[in-house]
């Protein structure tokens, strides 16, 4: 056999994004630096990083200047707050850096996760990576085993230093010297790092608390606010329901100093959580100046508690995939409607709900299904109707069910309350009586006085919730609901509102002939007739 005569071309050792290399002569060169806080000694040494991967990079003549990326004040934890890691990154990906210097792997990334998958993305297009004080360069030999060990050292000093920080933290809520760092919304801070209020949003806070006390839900609230222009909390677009119900449950505007209301895990990423139950809160009363009083939170409290243990108001759907999953009732069979999709016609994918009785036996029920858009046809039509005849159906709705209500007021209840006032108010008397003519101690007189002014303010607060909950049945409040949210609309609807939807309907009944009844929250049934032939255009082998 003829020996082969085989010539080694030695390989060429390159650096730098595949996809420029070839035109690029000079190593275009970018440094990353990062420090972790905001204290001086730190920010001096951000500024030193900064002048001396400029000066480091400039030098070098092999090398092409690419930019400073640095993020001041950022922990290195997770890059998804570190603004100018992240355009680094996608610079490195658009074929504009060919090399990055960082100080250490810690500067880079903490997480280990992070920076493998960093280090490898950019390994993938030829970029390196040279972390100064390991002197390691990524895209040498051997080089990520080094990394990954590094990594997870750094990763370790970081959980390390999170153990450290969350138990001096909660240490200061034992103690009571912990200082909240952004103050609430209604306050802010003197510079002994006490709170006080800012007037200008505490008028806010106050009318959030007194609108919610007239009757007006959170969702209402909020659209309001929007409406008349009220700046966000910290810039945001617009006010939500959940805001105003966060302002409404925290103790902090009635003086009290809730602490530890969220909690950041204990495992990296630290993620931080809401705090229900799952870690201790610390209750500091009548810390600060309070916006509203202890008589109107506590209010707030009782109303919040009967919405959701009378009204049910705490049942939301939010949590349902689509909005009309469980809504939709078979009025043949009574089961519920599933969602799904079909490819026919133009356009080609139409989603229909079908009852699920007919899919399981179409013996046992023969509805067939109805096209979502007709769903939503059909409320809107039916809103239109309401919001033109209010003044026909829901106004006379209303004084019937207050009618209806009305012999409720004589309840065993109240009288029992009446009867406790008037001995309370009776011994009150008698204890002034016998405070003048000098026969008890003026220290034992304030105790006893006190005492009964708490049971005669305890008795007047029970009768007005009870009172509130004979006159507000579950049916009243929905039905004074539904013509407030009527009276502030605009106009006629032309297309549909998921979140009209939401606050107006309870759930669909679907009749065999596709009549389409929408049950009101307040009780109230309404029909949209007529709709079977344009309904089931599309439906009809299923």
């Amino acid at each position: 056999m003829t020996e082969k005569n085989i010539m080694v071309i030695p390989a060429r050792k390159r650096v730098g994004s595949t996809a420029a290399k070839e035109k690029i002569k000079k190593l275009r060169v970018a440094a990353y630096c990062r420090v972790s806080t905001e204290t001086e000694e730190q920010n001096s040494s951000y500024e030193v990083q900064v002048a001396h991967y400029t000066e480091f990079i400039k030098k070098n003549n092999e090398w092409e200047f690419a930019g400073i990326f640095a993020d001041d004040g950022i922990s290195g934890t997770n890059t998804k707050k570190r603004d100018e890691f992240n355009r680094m990154i996608a610079e490195c990906m658009d074929g504009n850096i060919d090399m990055v210097i960082t100080k250490s792997i810690s500067r880079f990334a903490r997480n280990t996760l992070d920076c493998l998958q960093y280090i490898r993305q950019l390994k993938d297009k030829n970029i390196s990576v040279y972390f100064e004080k390991e002197n390691i360069n990524t895209l040498s030999e051997k080089s990520e085993l080094f990394i990954t060990i590094l990594a997870s050292v750094a990763q370790g000093e970081s959980e390390n230093i999170s153990s450290n920080n969350r138990w001096a933290i909660q240490k200061r809520f034992q103690d009571g010297t912990y200082i909240i760092s952004t103050p609430a919304y209604g306050y802010g801070k003197d510079e002994d790092g006490n709170l006080v209020i800012i007037e200008s949003e505490a008028e806010t806070v106050r009318w959030i608390y007194e609108s919610y006390l007239n009757d007006m839900g959170v969702y209402v609230i909020a659209k309001a606010l929007n409406q008349k222009g009220i700046p966000t909390i910290r810039g945001a677009e617009k006010w939500q329901d959940g805001v105003i119900q966060d302002i409404l449950k925290n103790p902090i505007y009635e003086g009290d100093m809730l602490q530890q209301r969220t909690y950041t895990e204990t495992r990296f990423p630290f993620v931080r959580r809401v705090n229900n139950g799952q870690r201790n809160q610390y209750l500091i009363k009548d810390s600060h100046p309070p916006i509203v009083t202890h008589e109107e939170a506590e209010a707030v409290r009782n109303l919040m508690a009967y919405r959701v243990d009378v009204l049910h108001m705490n049942k939301s759907d939010y949590t349902k995939r689509y909005l009309f999953s469980g809504r939709i009732i078979c009025g043949e069979c009574g089961r519920t409607f599933r969602r799904q999709k079909i490819y026919i016609g133009k356009p080609y994918e139409k989603i229909i709900w079908t009852c699920s009785g007919h899919v399981e036996d179409k013996e046992r029920c023969c509805l067939k299904a109805i096209r979502e858009d007709v769903l939503h046809r059909a409320f809107t039509d039916m809103w239109n109707k309401l919001y033109t005849n209010q003044g026909t159906i829901l106004e006379p709705l209303l004084k019937e069910l207050t009618e209806l209500v009305a012999a409720r007021q004589d309840s065993e209840e109240i009288r029992q309350l009446d009867k406790e006032i008037k001995d309370i108010s009776g011994q009150s008397q008698i204890l002034n009586q016998v405070m003048r003519k000098g026969y008890m101690d003026s220290a034992l007189f304030m105790e006893s006085s006190n005492k009964l002014g708490w049971q005669l303010t305890e008795c007047r607060r029970k009768k007005t919730l009870l009172t509130r909950k004979l006159r507000r049945t579950k049916e009243i409040v929905r039905t004074e609901q539904l013509i407030q949210l009527i009276a502030e609309q605009d106009g006629l609807r032309e297309e549909f509102d998921e979140q009209l939807f939401k606050m107006t309907a309870e759930k669909i009944v679907v009749s065999k002939e596709h009549d389409i009844t929408f049950c009101l929250h307040n009780g109230l049934k309404l029909t949209e007739r007529g709709g079977r032939q344009d309904a089931v255009a599309h439906a009809n082998r299923l």
